[in-house]
């Protein structure tokens, strides 16, 4: 693999380090309880740097580092990783709290406390000169992200009653394009706080989208059971309730990937790291057989 300009270690590290930092609160604070116990807060913010080690929660922070880390030629200054990464983790916590159903007490403790400490890191790190355009950029994010279940709902309608296979296609690229767009901050912000041309931005933008939407079908096809056993509906689990064959569903998969490339520009300059930190399985075919044996009872 690539020499990473910004690891997925290094990003993970900021957030135990913000665990770090609470526990020591928390201790001091522990002496003024009338109990004997604390709330465990480090614990609860270490499960979101788990989540991301083990795969199960995205890292958009990353990809969008290590595109500005090359495409500026420059380290991408410790601000601008700190406040994506707070953002990488409430934007985490939220996906949970809309897509988890029948939350317990302590899971909505957990999730809360992120979102309340992942925003203390967020704005710790908002330089005061940028405060006013990073403050635009997130409305204009959130207004947009909000959107994505709703988007979902509609546009798998859309694939399900398609009248045709290309048009089933088309509906899963709309699918898997509007959710890319959960990576525009991430490319907004450090464009905003590097001085960067806004044509490279835009171009970056559209790169880091590509990549998320390639990330994001791969994602779906490893999460197919936990997404059926939630009850979620995206066009990987479509494929595999609709097509007999294994070779259909790699083709209708094959075919959407193909659907988002990178730019010439940025291929040259980032698309490698991008392409890696996509995470496709070693061998699709074998991936989509093993995950239909495990959902679905074989044909009699």
């Amino acid at each position: 693999m690539a020499t990473l300009p910004v690891s997925q270690q290094e990003v993970r590290r900021i957030y135990a380090e913000l665990a770090e930092e609470v526990s020591l609160r928390e201790d001091r604070l522990g002496e003024e309880l009338p109990v004997d116990t604390t709330a465990d807060i480090p614990s609860r913010l270490r499960d979101a740097v788990t989540n991301w080690q083990t795969g199960r929660k995205s890292l958009r922070t990353v990809p969008a580092c290590n595109a500005f880390a090359r495409q500026c030629t420059e380290p991408v200054p410790e601000p601008i990783k700190e406040l994506l990464t707070g953002l990488d983790a409430i934007i985490n916590v939220l996906d949970d709290i809309i897509d988890t159903r029948n939350l317990s007490t302590q899971a909505k403790v957990a999730l809360t406390l992120n979102a309340a400490f992942s925003s203390v890191l967020m704005v710790e790190n908002c330089p005061a000169e940028a405060r006013v355009d990073i403050n635009d950029i997130l409305l204009d994010y959130f207004t947009a992200v909000f959107q994505i279940p709703l988007v979902e709902r509609e546009l798998f309608d859309d694939i399900r009653n398609a009248s045709s296979p290309r048009l089933q296609q088309n509906a899963a690229e709309s699918f898997y394009a509007y959710r890319s767009r959960d990576i525009d901050a991430f490319a907004r912000i450090p464009a905003t706080m590097m001085d960067v041309d806004p044509a490279v931005e835009e171009r970056i933008l559209e790169d880091l989208r590509t990549y998320r939407g390639r990330r994001l079908l791969f994602k779906d096809i490893t999460d197919v059971e936990r997404d059926i056993a939630d009850g979620d509906t995206t066009p990987v689990i479509y494929f595999l309730q609709t097509y007999d064959r294994t070779e259909d569903v790699v083709e209708a998969i094959d075919d959407l990937h193909a659907r988002f490339s990178y730019s010439d520009r940025g291929w040259r300059n980032y698309g490698e790291i991008l392409e890696e930190l996509e995470d496709p399985p070693e061998d699709l075919h074998s991936v989509i057989r093993r995950t239909q044996d495990a959902i679905f009872e074989p044909a009699v």
